[in-house]
């Protein structure tokens, strides 16, 4: 059986950790060269641009200890165009509870086109279904068995290097106990083999 971890961002968008950097950065230089002429501003303004980071920082530590890592269990590494099956969403639980599950299955295509100065690159989701997860009661996890359907005219895996065609089974979780938090899954599709 295939195990294929957790590819997201489980504190959702990679923006908010960025930008607690980038102001903790900026905080600690300006804070640094304010320092010398009056201590008390250029303390207070250091401070206050560490305020962010360590928000993020405690609400990292409050999901690694709420959550392990999350694993979607399939029994093939490679599934064909019109592939239907179930798979198994498992993530262990500690001190916190699964409120509702949203999933998804995505094809997403991304382009990049010229270089440099006229470099251009874009995403674009082709394919979005929703999908219908069964939880089932544990304690120590969560176990969700989720029903996928790959459609048959949809497009296989594709990589090259200014065009990529990937699959996607993305989880959301609503979470009582520690932050919500989302989960993606990359999942190889090929074409459809024909017999003859």
């Amino acid at each position: 059986m295939n195990e294929i971890s957790d590819e997201g961002p489980i504190l959702g968008s990679g923006w908010i950790p960025m930008m607690a950097s980038v102001l903790l950065l900026v905080g600690l230089f300006v804070g640094y060269k304010v320092l010398r002429t009056d201590v008390r501003v250029g303390a207070a303004i250091m401070v206050g641009s560490a305020v962010p980071a360590a928000i993020v920082a405690l609400r990292f530590i409050r999901v690694r200890r709420a959550l392990g890592t999350a694993t979607l269990e399939m029994k093939d590494d490679v599934v064909p165009l019109g592939w239907s099956g179930t798979v198994t969403y498992a993530r262990p639980l500690r001190g916190a509870t699964v409120r509702s599950i949203e999933a998804r299955l995505q094809c997403e295509e991304h382009v990049e086109k010229g270089s440099g100065r006229s470099h251009r690159e874009w995403r674009q989701v082709v394919v979005d279904q929703p999908l219908s997860p069964q939880t089932a009661p544990y304690l120590e996890q969560v176990r969700v068995q989720i029903p996928v359907k790959i459609p048959a005219s949809g497009p296989p895996t594709f990589h090259t290097t200014d065009n990529e065609i990937t699959w996607w089974l993305r989880l959301r979780l609503t979470m009582d106990g520690c932050p919500n938090t989302r989960s993606s899954f990359k999942i190889l599709v090929m074409p459809a083999v024909v017999g003859q």
